[in-house]
């Protein structure tokens, strides 16, 4: 009877670990087979949480920082899911590799599509920035189509870095303004230098996945690169987070209200002076630096001010011009910008004589 037992309890004891694993590869399997039937259903989610995100930041509260929150979190799995994929891969290679892919690719389109409201909102009828933000939704496409996904980002080890690269650049650019209320100017060179940080310790990986030397030197050579030329396109990059309520060319202003809109303004009545300005919309709690640039045949002049966040209807600030050169006649621009060059609003007058 004795030996019974202990056959007994040698024969269960490793039942409860199998069974365990089985339940866990069944509960994985059943959420890959419900993404696989319903592969709409998370990008819809997650582009309607962006969307609840951009308004409740418009409104100035914190559930758009909880959900910016939630979208961090899996920026943190683009962190390291290079080297889980790895310990995974030398247990269990097949499965593994799918579990990493289907997580991977499942947080990309969350982060791709959380962020676009935030983009669309911010682009301004310029062509950098139309650019870039159709680049962005054309990266959230690709993460939906599987059998783009599969052929040309996760088929290669230095296509999924590189995939993985833009999107945690992407998410952090546009989530940590609002999650650590960090300036935009100062969410940029952040954003810039946690990728390539990234980049370069995951570089020995990379580099081993490539056969020849030539293709090598090229990813070593772009992964030194690459944040030049991130911070070379800072000025075509959406301020998302940032939102212009309103905007005018006057020439009165009575407490922080601004008189009637003006496009065409007499030689004469420059005597009065010209006002830019622009109501400006951020994150509670976020203190952001505007520019003023006034352009003009050339000549460049710089205003700077400081905006706070929380107002649901912008945080009203102008610069006023009162000395005009003596040819003054023709178009005036006057841009609204970060300290990045990042465009927010593009006001235009012209001076006739």
């Amino acid at each position: 009877m004795s030996e019974h037992r202990v056959n007994d309890e040698a024969g269960h004891s490793p039942a409860a670990p199998v069974r365990a694993r089985r339940g866990w590869a069944g509960r994985i399997r059943r959420l890959m087979g419900l993404h696989q039937r319903y592969p709409w259903l998370l990008p819809l989610v997650s582009f309607i949480g962006g969307w609840i995100g951009f308004a409740m930041v418009k409104r100035g509260e914190g559930f758009a920082r909880a959900i910016a929150l939630l979208a961090l979190l899996g920026w943190f799995w683009l962190l390291v899911e290079p080297w889980i994929r790895q310990r995974l891969e030398r247990r269990r290679p097949k499965m593994g590799n799918f579990v990493v892919n289907f997580v991977s690719q499942s947080l990309q389109q969350e982060l791709l599509f959380f962020s676009l409201p935030f983009l669309i909102g911010a682009t301004q009828r310029d062509l950098g920035q139309i650019a870039f933000t159709a680049v962005v939704a054309l990266a959230a496409l690709v993460s939906t189509a599987d059998w783009v996904y599969e052929r040309v980002v996760a088929r290669r080890a230095v296509r999924r870095l590189l995939f993985h690269a833009y999107c945690s650049w992407l998410s952090a650019l546009i989530v940590l303004p609002m999650v650590l209320r960090l300036p935009v100017e100062k969410a940029l060179p952040v954003s810039v230098i946690a990728v390539t940080a990234w980049l370069l310790l995951t570089l020995p990986m990379s580099v081993r996945s490539l056969r020849h030397l030539v293709t090598r030197a090229i990813w070593v050579a772009g992964v030194v690169a690459l944040p030049f030329a991130l911070w070379e396109i800072r000025a075509q990059v959406p301020p998302a987070g940032l939102a212009v309520t309103s905007a005018r060319i006057t020439q009165t202003i009575d407490d922080m209200n601004p008189g009637a809109a003006v496009h065409e303004i007499k030689r004469a009545d420059l005597e009065r002076g010209v006002v830019a300005f622009a109501a400006i919309r951020a994150p509670a709690g976020l203190s952001q630096d505007i520019i003023f640039e006034w352009h003009h045949n050339g000549e460049l002049e710089r205003v700077s001010a400081t905006i706070h966040g929380g107002n649901a209807d912008g945080y009203r600030i102008f610069s006023r011009k009162m000395m005009f050169p003596d040819d003054a006649a023709g178009l005036w621009i006057v841009d609204v910008l970060t300290p990045q060059e990042q465009l927010l609003r593009r006001l235009r007058f012209s001076v006739d004589d």
